[in-house]
């Protein structure tokens, strides 16, 4: 005969208690209720390599825009500030304006 089994093993099944059933301690006497489990405390030796592992990390840089992706940006906001004054200002003045500008916000992204 063979000594395999034809049949599974039983495995143990826990079962959930209902969110509408009464607290297990409730229906339990005092004596059957058990202890809370202990705590273990990490060692101090071992809570700076947790800081350090759970530090977060540095963001990656934003991509750096091209040549021609930073002058298309700079031109559309150059042409906004034309536009808002009706076209009467100096255009070289709003276009030095928007290069600023656009610097300001990329600078505000990479910090």
């Amino acid at each position: 005969m063979s000594s395999k089994r034809k049949t599974p093993a039983r495995t143990k099944t826990t079962k959930v208690p209902s969110p509408l059933a009464a607290p297990a301690a409730a229906t339990q006497p005092a004596s059957a209720v058990s202890a809370p489990a202990a705590v273990e405390m990490p060692s101090p030796a071992v809570q700076p390599e947790r800081a350090r592992a759970e530090a977060p990390k540095a963001a990656p840089p934003p991509p750096r825009l091209s040549r021609e992706e930073r002058h298309r940006l700079i031109a559309k906001v150059a042409y906004g500030y034309a536009e808002r004054a009706g076209f009467r200002n100096n255009p070289v003045e709003d276009w030095l304006n928007a290069e600023r500008e656009v610097d300001a916000r990329f600078e505000r992204l990479a910090s």
